[in-house]
């Protein structure tokens, strides 16, 4: 019987997964995607020599666990570009004051109650609003005030080269004795203290021979910890983790929608864009885009967040991703059409093995809802995830690959 079983081979996972494999541990992950990153997802763009971030892009604050990983960074804390009052403005300086200001961020209640007794001007205001929806992937009405209350957006890099060379030397050290199963659909987990016995499905719907384990790391996302039975991805947990629900209920998963779009000819490069490193258009479809490269480089990434991927639906994203990137350029979506090469998008919230791209707390929510969602069941089950991060650094890779090394830590501890 293995040692430990890890759920999930993302940030979390692999670094739970490695850490007590050199603690001598005989460990096994399971990963329903035919690829390991989970979040992390680089795609290569053959034809232009570009990788592409369909997932994870930023480092947000400090590398943290990051460090060892020896990423190639580009600073993007340059020129913000947006539509005010039907002109593009920079909005630079107005955009930093609102950063400073969300740092500060105190009392209870929502962001939107928040912003409505806050000292902003009414630019800053809708700044203010624009940003929480986005970066936090949701509603200002629902996000509670300790969530913005943070710094992680006031440094911005962008991963150069991939972000999954963070954690494909993980994964390969783990493919040495066949540790690690991609394409394995856990479904049910039963347990009891000491022993646990993972049931889970080829990628076509096979059943498997059951595996079994002393412990067992669950990095899977909050938005799969909250699907109901018979939706895809759902875990199944006998008993069932009621010790887990009240965290939960404070729980969500924010919608993203992220396009990465090629284009014939390098689009980014017209005044007044070709200097700034985002352009928003509050209101539009998908708000906000970032050159991704030098500004001579046929690519640009839209992004979509909370309230802004919930109003796509489940429609075609492409002209309303057309559309919002002829506005912030003053193109027409046709001209744009007529120079589009390819088109990456991904629906995070469609993904059933992730629901979602990252958790936020609602308002009122205790203080104890992380650390009562990664403390340990029965000295067996334990829990990681960029959700569980006890160093508030929910909703980074960063944070996900700390909580990882402390499940793996608190798996070591009792025996």
């Amino acid at each position: 019987m293995t040692q430990a079983i890890v759920i999930g081979a993302g940030a979390a996972g692999l670094r739970a997964a490695v850490a007590l494999r050199k603690a001598g541990r005989q460990v096994l992950v399971l990963e329903a995607r035919d690829r390991i990153g989970g979040r992390v997802y680089s795609v290569e763009d053959r034809e232009l020599g570009a990788t592409l971030e369909m997932g994870a892009e930023f480092v947000h604050g400090d590398l943290g666990e990051l460090k060892k990983s020896r990423l190639r960074l580009e600073e993007m804390d340059g020129r913000h570009l947006s539509i005010v009052d039907g002109t593009l403005r920079d909005v630079t300086k107005d955009l930093r004051g609102v950063l400073s200001q969300l740092a500060k961020a105190t009392g209870a209640g929502t962001a939107q109650s928040w912003l409505s007794r806050s000292d902003l001007p009414p630019l800053g205001r809708e700044l203010a609003r624009y940003y929480i929806e986005g970066f936090y992937a949701a509603p200002a009405a629902f996000v509670g005030v300790s969530d913005i209350a943070n710094d992680q957006g006031m440094r911005t890099r962008r991963v150069l080269g991939g972000y999954d060379h963070a954690l494909r030397p993980l994964a390969d050290s783990l493919r040495e004795d066949s540790a690690l199963r991609l394409g394995t659909v856990v479904t049910e987990v039963m347990w009891r203290r000491g022993h646990v016995v993972v049931k889970a499905r080829t990628r076509t719907g096979r059943d498997l021979a059951p595996f079994q384990a002393e412990k067992l790391i669950v990095t899977l996302p909050v938005g799969v910890l909250l699907a109901r039975p018979g939706q895809d991805g759902a875990v199944r947990f006998d008993p069932p983790l009621k010790r887990k629900r009240e965290a939960l209920g404070w729980l969500r998963m924010g919608g993203v929608v992220k396009a990465v779009l090629r284009f014939r000819e390098p689009v980014w490069a017209a005044k007044p864009v070709r200097k700034a490193d985002f352009v928003h258009a509050p209101g539009a479809a998908f708000p906000t885009w970032w050159r991704t490269g030098s500004p001579d480089t046929p690519l640009v990434t839209g992004w979509a967040g909370g309230p802004a991927a919930s109003k796509l639906g489940k429609s075609d994203p492409l002209p309303a991703a057309l559309s919002s990137l002829a506005r912030v350029l003053g193109r027409s979506a046709s001209d744009l059409e007529g120079l589009l090469e390819s088109a990456n998008i991904v629906d995070w919230a469609q993904d059933p093995y992730s629901r979602g791209a990252y958790v936020y707390h609602l308002a009122e929510a205790p203080a104890s809802t992380t650390a009562d969602l990664a403390a340990p069941e029965e000295d067996t089950l334990y829990f990681a995830g960029e959700a569980t991060s006890l160093t508030e650094r929910s909703g980074t890779v960063d944070g996900a690959m700390e909580s990882g090394l402390r499940a793996a830590k608190e798996a070591l501890a009792k025996r």
